[in-house]
């Protein structure tokens, strides 16, 4: 080795030994960069109530557009689905729903909250800003629009309270994209699985249409070639003289014709002017009587609006009745040609127009807008409207477009392009032309039986413990599932006990959907708090004492809803004879629970959506009740005779 390169060597060892050693240690707790920036527990226990609330609510929302169980402000036509209906309901240019949009922000934000214990990056601090702003702006829109949703409001309400937690909290000093990541990740998931089951909903709903409206056109094919056929005998007759009290004279049909006179093929749609659907078929409408000369079509108004519509709670369409005003001033100064081209152009505008708009629209038709808007809010063209809407309820309308082809309710509306392909279909069979003369459709008592009679037959699965009215075997099997706090519940179990009453051919069973929690896993809410246990009464007297006792305190809960208590209910037993003390501890008994839970879940298999939830010999009935017509009975009684057609029984229960 030469005595350069060992010089070198021996300058390096001593510079190793010279250099001062770093030595690593621990930051002592609480002296670190990010040293406070945990979540106190009592913080993270706010955000994360406030995150959970936010899910159930925005759960409530998509269980509501999911057709899960109506409730308390998801009600058709209420607040959530004028809220949801609008504008800013879905995603801008998309029929993406908000409400989904919500859950699946919320149910990843929650996620993120809890995996942020030690501290909250700045990057999800960002996050939770941003959607407190768009909840600041829905805010906005729900108080603009008037839209009183409680469940949109308190969902909004928690997330700016839950930001306001986040903006307590020192962010770390490290820069954390986890957080927002899992968020993003749990957000994509959670709305494809939402996706994924409105797809399947759409997909079942369509094949339904499908169904009814190839059902209905066959109907109509049918009654066009046997123009004197039979009456069916299990539904109520509808003839001139049958019904008196018909709110039209001569035929079917509205004010101003398109069309020929005579055709083969008469169209009647009652419309709203503001009504999504009614848009869709005005469109299917429009190019097919562009392209025929065999068909003749009139309007009729029903407007989801308070301003002339009587019946309605609510105000789905608030410029429903100016629109439908406006067509019958157009008609009343101008003809058939005044009305449809107004017509036309107010669906265009979708029903909705400011003063300007519709003073532009005025100028541009070339009408004097003094003479016209006199006319417009004069008492003539209210009387019009209100006359529509009376021969609309008349007819059982539930939904807007009701269309009828030769005076036969067209069903099946809402599958893609319903109106045109039974058209074709119809005019194939190369019907004879006539009048409206003979066009005369039936009243609602007539539909909601037709409506009842056309759904399909199901099981409604095996009752654990049932304890049924009447005998196995009977023509009529009524089953009504039901919460005993809830009046209308209490007002078809009334009518279905008055009608079975001294009946050797008709069997009532009543099974539990209690709206509460407690014992109903089923339900998104806990609305009526005794509910569990007057359910719980009801079948632990059944199994304790037998069949009448069931149906003797039965009776009593469903008399006494408003004041239940236990102390009333033990005083009632004991009046009858049964053993009170027997009974509470049976009550809390496990299968007790399991009989209620049973029922709640066989209901929900069967699609319920609201109680009571009724089941006339194996069918599901739509609609049991209207003011002044007694519906239920109706359809029972229809039920009894075409059982009796038949010439079998009714099976009282199998399995699901």
């Amino acid at each position: 080795m030469s005595k350069g390169a060992s010089k070198r060597r021996n300058q390096e060892q001593h510079t190793k030994k010279s250099a001062p050693r770093e030595t690593t240690r621990a930051a002592a707790p609480g002296t670190g960069p990010d040293a406070g920036t945990a979540i106190p527990d009592a913080l993270f226990f706010i955000g994360l109530l406030l995150l959970l609330a936010a899910v159930v609510l925005t759960g409530v929302l998509v269980a509501g557009h999911l057709g899960s169980l109506s409730l308390p402000g998801c009600r058709p036509g209420g607040a959530c689905d004028q809220a949801a209906a609008s504008f800013w309901g879905k995603v801008p240019g998309t029929t993406w729903p908000v409400s989904f949009v919500g859950l699946a922000y919320f149910i990843g934000m929650l996620l993120a909250w809890l995996t942020s214990k030690g501290g909250i990056s700045a990057q999800l601090k960002m996050l939770v800003r941003l959607g407190a702003l768009i909840s600041v702006m829905y805010l906005i829109v729900l108080v603009v629009n008037r839209h009183a949703c409680y469940y949109c409001i308190g969902t909004h309400a928690a997330n700016l309270l839950f930001w306001i937690v986040v903006e307590r909290l020192r962010p770390v000093s490290a820069v954390m994209w986890r957080p927002v990541m899992t968020t993003a990740a749990v957000f994509v998931l959670a709305s494809a699985a939402l996706g994924a089951t409105e797809w399947r909903g759409k997909k079942a709903e369509s094949a339904r249409q499908e169904a009814q409206l190839a059902e209905s056109t066959k109907e109509i094919i049918e009654a066009a070639s046997q123009p004197a056929a039979k009456s069916d005998t299990s539904t109520v007759a509808v003839t001139p003289d049958a019904a008196p009290d018909r709110p039209w004279k001569g035929g079917f049909t509205g004010r101003y014709r398109w069309g020929p006179e005579v055709a083969p093929i008469r169209i009647v749609m009652i419309t709203d002017y503001q009504c999504p659907d009614c848009a869709r078929s005005e469109k299917d409408l429009i190019q097919m009587m562009n392209a025929r000369t065999d068909v003749s079509v009139s309007i009729k108004h029903f407007p989801f609006c308070t301003d002339c519509n009587p019946g309605l709670k609510t105000n789905l369409h608030p410029n429903a009745c100016w629109a439908a005003r406006a067509a019958e001033t157009a008609g009343i100064l101008r003809g058939a040609e005044g009305f449809w081209e107004m017509h036309k152009r107010l669906f265009e505008m979708r029903g909705s127009f400011t003063n300007e708009e519709f003073n532009e629209l005025l100028n541009r038709l070339q009408y004097d807008r003094k003479q016209f808007v006199d006319v417009m809010q004069s008492r003539a063209t209210l009387d019009l409207v209100q006359q529509d809407i009376k021969e609309a309820v008349w007819l059982g309308l539930h939904y807007t477009p009701m269309i009828f082809i030769n005076g036969k309710e067209l069903k099946g509306v809402f599958a893609h392009e319903a109106l045109s392909r039974a058209v074709a279909q119809i005019a194939a069979t190369n019907p004879p032309a006539a009048t409206c003369d003979n066009d005369q459709p039936g009243p609602a008592a007539e539909k909601y039986i037709s409506d009842w009679q056309e759904g399909e037959k199901q099981l409604p699965g095996e009752d654990l413990y049932g304890w049924p009215m009447g005998d196995n075997g009977s023509a009529l099997h009524v089953v009504l599932w039901g919460d005993y706090q809830e009046p209308n519940t209490a007002k078809a179990d009334a009518e279905i006990r008055k009608f079975i009453s001294g009946r050797k051919n008709a069997q009532y069973l009543f099974r539990h959907y209690p709206v509460n929690q407690q014992c109903n896993p089923k339900s998104q809410l806990s609305k009526h708090p005794s509910a569990c246990r007057m359910a719980a009464a009801a079948e632990a007297a059944g199994m304790l004492f037998g069949t009448d006792a069931f149906w003797q305190v039965h009776t009593w809960l469903m008399q006494n809803q408003a004041n239940y208590s236990d102390d009333a209910l033990r005083e009632a037993v004991k009046g009858m004879g049964y053993l009170p003390d027997a009974l509470f501890v049976k009550m809390d008994s496990p299968e007790v629970q399991e009989g209620i839970r049973h029922d709640c879940e066989a209901a929900k298999l069967l699609g319920l959506s609201a109680v009571p939830y009724i089941y006339v010999n194996q069918r599901y009935v739509p609609r049991w009740w209207r003011e002044g017509d007694n519906i239920l009975d109706k359809i029972m009684e229809a039920a009894i005779k075409e059982s009796e057609a038949a010439g079998r029984p009714q099976q009282a229960a199998a399995a699901p």
